[in-house]
């Protein structure tokens, strides 16, 4: 990687001016730059929801910008589709794989190109040599002639890189946390052939969330923030704290929600529950009256924890208790009956039932609740619409008729009937993913009162959020995940976005949480 200024005078291989994507009030990106010379490795960094997805998929074709301008070699272009973006020389790895699980290395390296041929057969010694010579600089252990199905995940991350390098040689290559399912020694050598592309005049658009990483590789940088670009410039003139505090921007904002009272009980405890690839042991403790936030890039495994803790998922060893009653792995109904709620990341699809009514969603946690009569599995009608028109009055629902669908109702007044699924019952631990993802500023602002109002009742609140002002506003302690693993406790003056943030990109530097209290 060369720090050599480029030629005077001459336009950059790829610039980005100003590029925008709105999807409805969304905006995805707001005005993004980016300037990338021939050669170059450079990282696009920033928090979840910066933008970053969005920008790589303006140039792969997926997405055509709502404004702005992509320029090659000065010239603006318009990508309108995926072949264009091959045409162009443009190469993509993502982080979901996409391969077809029966097919062999060779037969992925060649989906959606021309397969050479020999006397109008197709050339299959050719296509191997081809991915062979590959893999060689990567990979040349990897068995090319096995069906990737039966590969590991590092190995099919590695075909994958493998499948971009095949073909007319590329004058873009994007990589999207191309290590993430890489061993150390995998990683070495996709960074060894990171350099060589480079060497060879190859652009590399780098994305990691392994900061150490991005500074080891890269030699230039674009920092994003809620779709905007908010710093740029050679790796050289930056170090890992001037990266995390562009990516923050609210170095002395500090966690806003009150403490739990001194002496509350503990509700919610973790011992040595093994989780995350590596089954290392998680434990922390949830008490009366607090909020504690968890937070993570994706990937992190915060969701996963979420539904392992709730009962959707089971468990081997360790111990997950509710005001000291052991529960058992994988019994969601253990769980209601000690009091735990839940309301999952996505509400059309594992909260509501979109078949039913309102009224039947609004009922479904305690059917008890509305049986016609003590000990008979009859509901009744009156006594469903009763509980809806509580559930509205207490939470505001905007709705119409109790037995019309819910999906009649507006994003954020969805989300409210999930919570007010546990009203009424004995609430003594509340479990939420993303509780104001997809909702207006309106609703945001009423759920998050909601929180606080649960909390104020008592009840521990264990919350997960990609939002990081949301975090903050709600949290009083806060635990980072990065590759299944707690890499922070934070609360009090320690509790700020910037170290937020860097424990969230600490990936294989763990440190040690604050023990828990016996």
């Amino acid at each position: 990687m060369s720090d050599a200024d480029p030629a005077e005078g001459t336009p950059p291989f790829l610039e980005l001016r100003g590029l925008k994507k709105h999807f409805g009030g969304v905006r995805a990106l707001d005005g993004a730059e980016l300037t990338l010379r021939t050669g170059s490795v450079h990282s696009i960094v920033g928090e979840n929801g910066a933008g970053k997805s969005t920008l790589i998929k303006t140039l792969s074709g997926l997405l055509v910008p709502s404004a702005g301008e992509i320029r090659i070699d000065g010239t603006p272009v318009t990508i309108a589709g995926v072949n264009q973006a091959e045409a162009l020389g443009f190469r993509f790895i993502h982080q979901e794989l996409s391969l077809v699980p029966h097919f062999t290395a060779v037969e992925n390296a060649f989906v959606g190109r021309p397969y050479p041929r020999r006397g109008g057969f197709i050339d299959w010694a050719a296509m191997r040599r081809r991915v062979a010579a590959a893999a060689g600089d990567i990979a040349p252990d990897l068995p090319l002639d096995r069906p990737v199905g039966q590969m590991t995940t590092g190995q099919k991350q590695l075909v994958e890189i493998i499948r971009a390098l095949v073909g007319q040689p590329p004058r873009l290559v994007v990589m999207d946390e191309p290590t993430a399912s890489l061993s150390d020694g995998e990683a070495a050598r996709l960074h060894a052939a990171v350099e060589r592309l480079s060497r060879t005049g190859v652009a590399v658009l780098y994305i990691s969330h392994r900061l150490d990483e991005v500074m080891a590789i890269c030699d230039s940088y674009t920092v994003l923030r809620n779709g905007c670009t908010v710093g740029a410039g050679r790796i050289a003139e930056i170090d890992r704290a001037g990266l995390v505090q562009l990516m923050s921007g609210r170095a002395e904002m500090r966690g806003q929600a009150q403490p739990p009272a001194p002496g509350s009980p503990t509700v919610l405890r973790l011992r040595d529950v093994p989780f995350g690839a590596q089954k290392r042991p998680v434990s922390f403790d949830i008490r009366a009256g607090e909020v504690l936030g968890l937070y993570g890039l994706v990937g992190a495994g915060r969701s996963s924890l979420l539904k392992l803790i709730w009962g959707a998922r089971s468990h081997a060893g360790g111990e997950i208790s509710l005001d000291g009653t052991s529960l058992r792995p994988g019994r969601i109904t253990d769980r209601i009956a000690a009091g735990a709620a839940y309301v999952p990341e996505d509400r059309r699809h594992e909260g509501l039932i979109v078949s039913r009514s309102i009224a039947d969603n609004l009922a479904i946690s305690d059917l008890r609740q509305v049986r016609r009569a003590k000990g008979l599995p009859l509901t009744s009608r009156g006594r469903m619409a009763a509980r809806a028109e509580d559930v509205r009055k207490a939470l505001s629902v905007k709705m119409d008729a109790p037995w019309n669908g819910p999906l009649t109702l507006s994003g954020g007044n969805q989300q409210k009937l999930l919570f007010g699924r546990w009203l009424g019952t004995p609430m003594r631990v509340l479990i939420l993913d993303e509780p104001t993802r997809g909702v207006d500023v309106g609703a945001k602002a009423e759920i998050h009162q909601l929180v606080q109002r649960f909390a104020a009742d008592g009840a521990a609140v264990l919350m997960t959020t990609s939002d990081l002002d949301e975090l903050m506003a709600l949290s009083s302690r806060v635990l980072v995940m990065a590759s299944g693993e707690i890499t922070a406790d934070l609360d009090g003056d320690a509790l700020m976005p910037a170290r937020v943030i860097d424990a969230a990109f600490q990936q294989g530097q763990r440190t040690t949480p604050k023990e828990p209290s016996v």
